[in-house]
């Protein structure tokens, strides 16, 4: 039985590939975004930057993806949102990218962080590092937005 194994697989990859446009990947098929608690309250950004925070040079990025909306968090029909602080180096890369606060806490922090830690900013200007900078991630109905 085990010898027909890799046979049945070429044979069930090659019925996929005849079929127009391939198969659709699994990520690709969602159902209806089903949410089941109202969207939090939003904090005021603006007053959650101090006077020093993120100062001394322009940031121009050149790559910064949002994150995609957990699984879980969608199939669960979670909303919130997610303020993240982090610090971008001379070089444009970005550090230290932490949970400042969060609504619910949990189901969009791991995205949120890991999405800032892929963003690239233009080398900065006459400063070695702008710190503390912030950015609030909105899930909502199965979307994402960066405030």
């Amino acid at each position: 039985m085990m010898r027909f194994l890799p046979v049945l697989v070429c044979l069930f990859l090659a019925a996929c590939s005849s079929i127009p446009g391939g198969l659709a990947p699994l990520s690709a098929v969602r159902a209806p975004f089903r949410p089941v608690d109202t969207y939090p309250t939003p904090p005021n950004v603006d007053r959650m930057i101090g006077p020093d925070d993120c100062r001394g040079s322009t940031l121009a990025a050149i790559e910064a993806p949002t994150p995609a909306y957990p699984g879980g968090a969608y199939s669960r029909g979670r909303q919130g949102w997610v303020v993240v602080r982090f610090h971008v180096y001379a070089d444009g890369s970005v550090h230290r990218a932490r949970v400042a606060r969060a609504v619910p806490d949990g189901p969009f922090n791991r995205a949120s962080t890991r999405a800032v830690l892929n963003w690239r900013f233009r080398p900065l200007d006459g400063v070695e590092v702008l710190e503390n900078c912030v950015v609030m991630f909105e899930f909502r109905a199965g979307e994402v937005e960066i405030r």
